[in-house]
């Protein structure tokens, strides 16, 4: 049994190898924020844990008297309880465009990427939803010659989301050719897989996903 309510620092409640968890760990690994982190399973949750976590789901985050469940929660709620370095804008238009590509990646990528890795497709769904998936991902090729980061100068929330799937692509059977047509999603990877705090958010199931360069 897991005991939440002597607990005096922060802790985060995570999933070893879903990419929701690891979002949170990489906000947590870019600021620099000091947390124990517990390693559960979504697959079998603590009955304390569900108190908190109605829907069964993973991460979950106590700090103190806080307990947050739900990903974008729990990201944007250290962003501004640490506020660097920032991770959403300053200006309220470009936070709002910032939670909004949030939300179609969560409903676009997401959604068939958590079907496929799930396992429980038939054959021929999976492939169609693989599809689906990759395509999606190709077509970021375009946003992503604009801006180093995803429609952004800096790194931010989005691009929290964005790499723990990408990282997972070849475990879900989806790779990128690295040819000139798929270059700027080639650099992009690159550009946040070696950054310190995204190679600091890995687990050692994370770390057999890729080689990390």
């Amino acid at each position: 049994m897991i005991s939440l309510s002597k607990r005096t620092s922060m802790a985060l409640f995570s999933d070893p190898s879903d990419h929701y968890c690891h979002r949170v760990r990489i906000v947590l690994a870019e600021k620099g924020i000091s947390s124990e982190m517990i390693e559960s399973s979504k697959d079998n949750i603590d009955p304390e844990i569900l108190e908190i976590s109605p829907y069964a789901t993973l991460p979950v985050l106590v700090d103190r008297d806080v307990c947050l469940f739900d990903s974008v929660t729990l990201m944007e709620y250290l962003d501004e309880r640490f506020p660097h370095p920032p991770l959403l804008p300053v200006y309220p238009v470009l936070r709002a465009n910032i939670r909004l590509y949030i939300k179609r990646i969560e409903l676009d990528w997401g959604s068939r990427f958590d079907q496929l890795a799930d396992g429980n497709l038939k054959e021929a769904q999976a492939k169609k939803v693989r599809q689906e998936l990759k395509s999606l991902v190709v077509s970021s090729c375009a946003l992503l010659k604009e801006k180093p980061f995803f429609m952004n100068d800096e790194f931010s929330l989005v691009d929290c989301c964005i790499a723990p799937m990408l990282w997972r692509l070849p475990s879900i059977g989806i790779e990128i050719p690295n040819d000139a047509k798929h270059k700027p999603l080639n650099l992009y990877m690159k550009r946040v897989f070696t950054m310190p705090s995204f190679i600091e958010s890995l687990t050692e199931l994370e770390r057999e996903m890729r080689e990390v360069s």
